[in-house]
This record gives structure tokens, sequence and C-alpha cells, in this order.
């Protein structure tokens, strides 16, 4: 009767996945929980690294707000350097790094760390508004919803 079930709902198709599945289930599942493990560790890689680049940012805008307090947010980001080299050396203890809605991963490297961290232009200013740190003429402005403006670029319909 399940089969009958299976067939007109799935089609002869799904219900040959579902056959296959339980076939052979005992050597999918260890290779998906591998797979997740993985990706998790690789996420984490990544997490890692960017938690760094913020705690640098952090720094290195606190030290040049110090020297010069009338500083602008342009001013600022110019003079922030970042050595992306010795960052991922330091802070990646996996070889390779991946979004948390990636499916696969990427080598780390330099420049992919740099192009996966800065994807956004508005990232430096965001981690410092986090921190409380605000420009002159900053404070006036609509604050923006980082949630909002994340799913929206996610579900844009093109």
């Amino acid at each position: 009767m399940s089969k009958i079930w299976l067939e007109l709902f799935l089609g002869k198709i799904g219900s040959y996945l579902i056959n296959f599945f339980s076939k052979y289930s005992i050597w999918i599942i260890p290779f998906i929980f591998a797979y997740g493990i993985f990706m998790g560790l690789a996420s984490y890689n990544l997490r890692r690294i960017e938690k760094k680049v913020n705690y640098e940012i952090i720094n290195q805008t606190k030290y040049l707000l110090r020297k010069n307090p009338k500083a602008n947010f342009i001013s600022v980001v110019e003079n922030i350097v970042l050595n992306w080299k010795e960052i991922v050396k330091l802070y990646s203890f996996f070889p390779y790094i991946a979004n948390e809605f990636d499916l696969w991963v990427t080598k780390v490297s330099p420049v992919k760390v740099r192009e996966l961290v800065m994807r956004d232009e508005n990232r430096i200013r965001l981690v410092l508004e986090r921190q409380n740190i605000f420009f002159i003429g900053d404070r006036g402005g609509i604050r923006k919803n980082l949630y909002l403006d994340y799913t929206n670029k996610i579900f844009r319909k093109k």
C-alpha cells in the first residue's frame, strides 16, 4: 500500500530515489556528516579571521582619532592599513574558508580572504558604529537595518 502512495505522490523517479537512499543510507549519511563538519570548520575559520580584522579596524580607528579628533570618516579609512598576509598566517588554523551559505570552500589566500571579508563597501562604517565610534555629521543619518539589507540582497529579483 505504501508503495502505491509513494509512486502516486513522488512518481517513479521519486520512489526510486527513496529506495536508493534507504538501501545505501549507511554510506550516504556519514559522507553528509563529514561534509557538514568540513564546511563548519571552514566557516569558523573565516569568522575567526573576520573577528581579527574587525579588531584591527577598531584599534587603528581609535588610534587615528586620538591623533586627530576632528578627522572625518574618509580620512580615517584611507589611513587604515591591514596586513592581510599576517592576519591569514596567524589566525587561519584550517586551509579553507567558506561563508555560512556557501556550498563549497575556497583555499585560504590573502586575496580571497580580503574579498570575502570586505565584500560590503560600508563594512568599516558598520563595524565602527557597533563599537559606538561615530564621526562628525554621522549621527543624524537614518540607521540602516543590516538584517533586512542582507535579506534583500539574497532575495532580490533580477
